[in-house]
């Protein structure tokens, strides 16, 4: 029972892990959007490019305690909904419903979340990313296909191993 009980608890960390990279990578994707948004405001402001990265800086320190992925998904959903305020678009109802009551999930949550809750977070965090790259003609966070095509890999190889754990829920995502 022990070493099964340990095998769970090295598998969850693993895919905590993989979660917060695939996080990182999003983190690129905001922070290219980011610098589209400037580049499109410099003929009307020349502080454009500073004014976007203080907003990247600009977040909300909520006093809670948090593991390092949910801390990351926060701040990916307080950037993302910041740009979609920015350039006036829609957003996945459940992010702007995440950010406006965050506070309060806190206290009830008690700063925990599932593995799965955070899987799913960032699936509407991806449709947002995705739209707003859509939107300013972004095609990637970089120019290098090679970087692109190998953190694609990491995200497929992620989703793949969630699906399969005992944490996701494999009716639902094939």
């Amino acid at each position: 029972m022990t070493r099964n009980t340990n095998n769970e608890f090295v598998q969850s960390k693993i895919l905590e892990n993989q979660l917060y990279e695939v996080l990182l990578y999003k983190k690129m994707e905001v922070l290219a959007i980011q610098e589209r948004i400037a580049e499109r405001k410099l003929g009307i402001n020349d502080n454009a490019i500073q004014t976007a990265l203080n907003q990247s800086k600009k977040a909300e320190i909520l006093d809670y305690s948090l593991d390092y992925t949910s801390k990351l998904l926060f701040d990916l959903v307080e950037k993302i909904i910041s740009i979609e305020e920015d350039l006036e678009t829609g957003g996945h109802p459940m992010l702007i419903i995440l950010h406006r009551y965050r506070k309060d999930l806190m206290d009830v949550s008690i700063g925990e979340f599932s593995l799965r809750e955070k899987y799913h977070l960032l699936l509407y965090l991806e449709a947002d990313i995705s739209m707003i790259q859509a939107y300013l003609d972004i095609v990637g966070y970089t120019n290098e296909e090679t970087i692109k095509e190998d953190a694609e890999k990491d995200v497929r190889a992620y989703i793949q191993k969630f699906r399969h754990s005992k944490f996701g829920n494999t009716e639902i995502h094939q």
